[in-house]
């Protein structure tokens, strides 16, 4: 590119150097010191032309020397063929620093849209992988969650089904309970029934044990046997009943009737009256029969036993 400016810098000289050969020749003369030639002022004294940049005209062409003619124009016609060779260097120069350009533009858009495509693909890979591991994950979560349900579940219903088999078995106990305690029971009530159709005391005692049997410590059944005890003359046997059932039930005026009885006729009159007492005082209902008892009348003299039982007036009339 220097070596061009140069060549350019020197034909301009040449060009001068030219023109000013020229334009001396032309002139008439060198009379005049100072020459106007069309606007162009030239110092004689100093012999140094101005350089005139103006175009030549037909005449002055003419007297251009032939040589110097054809060297200036080769001159130009080689740095007109040089700048059009700079001109298409530098076009071709531009094209291909585009070229260039565009190939790794296009080299950037392959391999970023390649990465691109590769980033999708290991991402895509990734989701698959852990979207997989996360439906087995999940799976099996659900499959150990439905296994402990359905066993608590199955806990749950054993423990109900085995409450329910225990109520079960304790309800059918009762029942079975309340069956027995009904036929005992009635057989207790037959007994009761056959006893009092009974004449015979000894046939009473036996139905009185039987009874005894099925209900022991019974304190009425008790109370009845010692009654039948004193029927047979037993009043030690009939004493030691009564003893036995008013050490279970001390409120027994029946207890205390029939100890009293058994305490008479043994002669022990203040026990005797002492239990009279007691069973009067627990049933009034007691000195109806006290007035019309056997046993009793050792007693009946005595001021003591008319004080327990009252007048015999006013006693209400036997049922």
């Amino acid at each position: 590119m220097r070596k061009h400016l140069a060549l350019v810098a020197a034909l301009t000289v040449v060009l001068g150097f030219v023109l000013y050969g020229g334009t001396a020749v032309a002139q008439s003369s060198d009379s005049s010191e100072q020459t106007s030639v069309n606007g162009q002022v030239t110092d004689s004294t100093t012999n140094n032309p101005a350089i005139d940049y103006r175009p030549l005209s037909a005449e002055e062409r003419s007297n251009m020397p032939p040589l110097m003619e054809r060297y200036v124009l080769d001159e130009l016609k080689n740095l007109r063929t040089e700048m059009q060779g700079m001109r298409a260097e530098l076009l071709r120069e531009v094209v291909n620093r585009q070229l260039e350009a565009i190939d790794k533009a296009i080299s950037y858009s392959s391999n970023t849209v390649t990465y691109f495509f590769y980033f999708v693909a290991a991402v895509g890979a990734l989701l698959t992988m852990l979207g997989w591991q996360s439906l087995r994950e999940l799976k099996s979560s659900v499959r150990n969650l439905a296994n402990t349900e359905l066993q608590r579940l199955s806990q749950e219903f054993e423990g109900r089904l085995t409450s329910l088999e225990n109520e079960l078995l304790l309800k059918s106990k009762l029942i079975n309970d309340h069956q027995h305690e009904i036929e005992r029971t009635q057989t207790i009530h037959a007994l009761w029934l056959q006893a009092n159709q009974l004449s015979n005391p000894r046939a009473k005692i036996e139905t009185y044990d039987k009874i005894l049997e099925l209900a022991p410590g019974d304190p009425e059944v008790m109370a009845y046997k010692a009654d039948a005890a004193l029927q047979l003359g037993d009043r030690d046997w009939a004493l030691s009943l009564c003893n036995r059932l008013l050490a279970e039930e001390p409120e027994s005026a029946n207890g205390h009737y029939q100890r009293a009885c058994a305490n008479a006729g043994l002669g022990f009159k203040e026990a005797a009256l002492a239990d009279l007492s007691r069973a009067v005082e627990l049933s009034d209902s007691m000195r109806q029969p006290a007035w019309n008892e056997e046993e009793f009348e050792p007693l009946r003299d005595m001021p003591e036993f008319t004080e327990i039982l009252g007048s015999k007036e006013d006693l209400p009339p036997a049922e």
